[in-house]
């Protein structure tokens, strides 16, 4: 009996490697043909755009916020605000956004600073103030580590030609101008998150938008109610582009790729960010989140060598698992992402995607994260619930 057992869970390892790897080509599939058709999507500039207002929520100021910044006010685009917002008069994000104005003169750049909190996420409080002074039918909120090309609004805000679209968001590839910790958090966005979305895009209908790019008609965003019911959620882009989904608009995917800057951080904060991602996944998407082990390539095949003892037979296969992981996921980010991947750090990716493995085990184990400092536990439904500092 424990012989039969033994050998199923085995056969099962065995299968699963197959499957991930499968998986790993199936993912740069859908990788080839969305960057081959977003090099032949140029719009044609002759016809009429929207007018939009960019949101832009900040707090403290990062080595490359500046430069971040300032790749949305140099878009050439005919009708465009930009509005800052912060918390504390005093933050030092303030400074950038006047040196922004002074430098970007001919741009309407508009500064609003408001302490009112309405909930346990800064950033939608921050939001929803920003909003009262937005003029335009298209809102467009981006994270501040984000950096854009030039024709980056042009190229997202084609989409709302179809009527039928009422949110527009984008992928991103993953920068790291840090030190190891950062690299290990560009690895993450850059050969497991694209790849992912890539393959979800092919098989359902999106329900979600990202934070690096959510442009929106004001009409859909009012139909939710504004940003306020979000006051309490932790994936408030999540919440956005579900919600307005759930009101039967379409959601599209932009061929366009903007990046994101990731700065040095410390190992402890890396893996704080890592399992709040983690669990907002488990949180949003249960089901898929639960799926998702079956993607763990190098997590199988390191059990399945471990399984039959290192034999001929199991090394033959999990090599090719790595081998297949590290092929697909180099020509990605180099071919197609414009990330370049090293031949000695993609050596590296069997040990990141065991650590990656390890906190989506641990999102199971716990519904507290960290974030801006403080601990919160979320709930069921996603919403955040602050806990009391134990010094308090």
């Amino acid at each position: 009996m424990l012989l039969g057992v033994v050998s199923a869970a085995r056969l099962l390892v065995a299968v699963a490697v197959v499957v991930s790897a499968s998986l790993y080509l199936l993912g740069y599939y859908h990788g080839r043909r969305f960057f081959r058709r977003r090099a032949s999507g140029e719009p044609n500039d002759d016809r009429p755009l929207p007018a939009v207002t960019i949101l832009k929520p900040l707090k403290g100021s990062d080595p490359e916020l500046f430069a971040n910044l300032s790749s949305f006010c140099a878009q050439d685009y005919p009708v465009l605000q930009i509005v800052f917002g912060v918390a504390d008069r005093n933050d030092p994000a303030v400074q950038v956004v006047h040196q922004l104005q002074a430098r970007f003169a001919s741009v309407r750049i508009d500064l609003v600073i408001d302490p009112r909190r309405y909930g346990s996420n800064a950033k939608v409080s921050n939001l929803h103030h920003m909003y009262q002074v937005a003029e335009h039918e298209i809102i467009l909120v981006a994270d501040s580590d984000i950096r854009v090309a030039p024709g980056y609004l042009r190229r997202v805000l084609r989409q709302f030609e179809d009527p039928h679209v009422g949110l527009v968001t984008c992928l991103y590839r993953a920068v790291s101008r840090g030190n190891s910790p950062a690299l290990v958090e560009a690895l993450c966005v850059n050969t497991d998150f694209v790849p992912a979305v890539l393959v979800a895009g092919a098989v359902e209908k999106p329900s979600y938008a990202f934070g690096a790019t959510i442009a929106m008609r004001r009409s859909a965003l009012e139909e939710i109610g504004g940003f306020l019911p979000l006051a309490n959620h932790l994936a408030d882009d999540y919440q956005l582009g579900n919600r307005i989904a759930t009101r039967g608009h379409r959601l599209a995917l932009s061929n366009e790729v903007v990046e994101t800057v990731i700065a040095s951080s410390g190992w402890r904060r890396m893996f704080e960010h890592q399992l709040r991602w983690a669990r907002t996944q488990r949180l949003c998407r249960p089901a898929g989140y639960f799926g998702s082990v079956v993607t763990q390539g190098t997590l199988w095949a390191t059990l399945n060598l471990f399984c039959f003892h290192f034999s001929p037979a199991a090394c033959v296969l999990s090599g090719a698992a790595y081998a297949v992981r590290i092929a697909t996921a180099s020509a990605i980010c180099n071919r197609y992402l414009r990330a370049p991947l090293s031949f000695a750090t993609a050596l590296l990716l069997p040990l990141k995607d065991l650590f990656s493995s390890f906190v989506w085990l641990l999102a199971f184990l716990g519904n507290t994260v960290q974030w801006g400092g403080q601990r919160y536990r979320v709930m069921s439904d996603g919403q955040m619930v602050p806990l009391v500092r134990a010094d308090t």
